[in-house]
């Protein structure tokens, strides 16, 4: 460890609340481990321990917020969040390719994944091109954790129907993975998308509803108005829209 990790490590540890640390764990069914230090009190040991950008090259903050990523407990996993957002303009080119071993052997519950993807990732699919293309490559991996990332990190985008491309190609990969945290990062982006380009949601709905598990669905159309959500609901209940349809000229 290095001083500055070795330093919040401690400093977690001191502020930890055996309450909160039973709370968290029983939330995450014990499958992830806290230290019980609540999240405003995670940033302030931060601000209080990280020293300055100027003083503190990129390169031993990403081997720092490396290490964290690594560390057993989710406050930790916060702090790299929290270091890798402090530099995110400095970080080098290939950052995400040295970011991947790290990520998928460290990241295994929604709220670092989010972390990374809102507060990292989405700053470097607008720094250029080949980040951006980087970042979409994720949804190939056969890690799940790497699937969500690839499509949270487009939330704000998709909310301004920009990347829409892009987003609908991740979306179109990651479908086809039932773990439940990966449906629900496709459904969130496709309900921020859907404000900007609503034909292109329910395009991608309708096309692809054997795949949609049902509560991603309901992240996907939780924006639209209730006469919408209940037909679409209907139509993925019912097989499509053309089965839906058909049934409802047998009934008449």
């Amino acid at each position: 460890m290095s001083s500055l990790t070795s330093s919040i490590a401690s400093r977690l540890r001191a502020a930890a609340d055996p309450a909160a640390k039973a709370s968290y764990e029983w939330y995450f069914k014990g499958e992830v481990s806290f230290l019980g230090v609540r999240t405003p009190n995670v940033r302030q040991i931060f601000r209080e321990t990280a020293p300055p950008i100027r003083e503190y090259p990129v390169s031993r903050a990403m081997a720092d917020a490396f290490t964290l990523l690594r560390a057993r407990h989710a406050e930790e996993k916060q702090v790299a969040v929290l270091l890798l957002h402090r530099y995110r303009r400095e970080l080098p080119a290939d950052f995400l390719r040295r970011l991947e071993p790290v990520f998928d052997a460290g990241v295994r519950e929604w709220g670092t994944c989010d972390g990374i993807s809102a507060r990292v990732l989405r700053h470097l699919l607008l720094r250029s091109p080949a980040e951006c293309r980087r970042v979409v490559s994720w949804s190939r991996s056969r890690y799940p954790w790497r699937q969500r990332a690839s499509a949270v990190a487009f939330v704000n985008e998709a909310r301004h129907g920009k990347h829409t491309t892009e987003i609908i190609r991740v979306c179109e990969r990651i479908v086809d993975n039932p773990h439940r945290f990966v449906q629900l990062g496709m459904g969130w982006v496709l309900r921020e998308l859907w404000l900007a380009e609503p034909d292109a949601v329910l395009a991608f709905l309708r096309a692809h509803y054997p795949k949609i598990s049902r509560e991603g669905l309901r992240y996907a159309i939780e924006k639209m108005p209730a006469s919408e959500q209940k037909g679409l609901l209907t139509e993925h209940s019912t097989g499509g829209p053309k089965a839906c349809r058909a049934r409802y000229r047998a009934a008449s």
